[in-house]
């Protein structure tokens, strides 16, 4: 696939989690929520997916990477597509993810904070933001909520 795979993934899973919703989770719950529902999405449209996929070099900081999401098509066809889940803007996740599309992959970036991404995203990522909101219950534990058509 060309860069218009890249998009076309980042628009499909897009569409998807732009019709998932929850309320009151907490941040752990945030992140197992997602990284199931993109397991949803890649399993419906024929990936096998595979969790928590150590890279097969290190990186330039000499640390081993695990992937949060790998997808391979169960058809042979078409190149994998590594998914990071992130609360916050990780560097680290952004080095695994430009990594594996050195390795050919299609790499999604799915961010679940507030606030803008402060480092630069290259050509070969694709960022997909959703908009989680934040409150504090009156026990002053921090919950977290999606809301449909929240991800862009």
């Amino acid at each position: 696939m060309t860069e218009a795979g890249l998009d076309a993934a980042a628009r499909s899973l897009r569409a998807w989690l732009n019709q998932q919703h929850f309320s009151d989770l907490s941040a752990a719950e945030v992140t197992a929520f997602f990284t199931d529902s993109v397991a949803d999405w890649a399993t419906g449209h024929g990936y096998d997916v595979r969790r928590e996929v150590p890279l097969p070099a290190a990186t330039r900081q000499h640390r081993i990477g695990h992937l949060d999401l790998q997808l391979h098509h169960r058809s042979g066809r078409g190149r994998p597509i590594s998914i990071e889940v992130d609360r916050g803007t990780k560097r680290w996740s952004l080095e695994k993810l430009v990594q594996a599309a050195e390795l050919g992959h299609l790499a999604l970036w799915l961010r679940w904070c507030p606030g803008l991404v402060a480092l630069p995203i290259p050509p070969t990522v694709r960022l997909i933001r959703a908009q989680v909101l934040r409150r504090t219950t009156l026990a002053r534990t921090k919950v977290h909520s999606l809301q449909p058509d929240n991800c862009g």
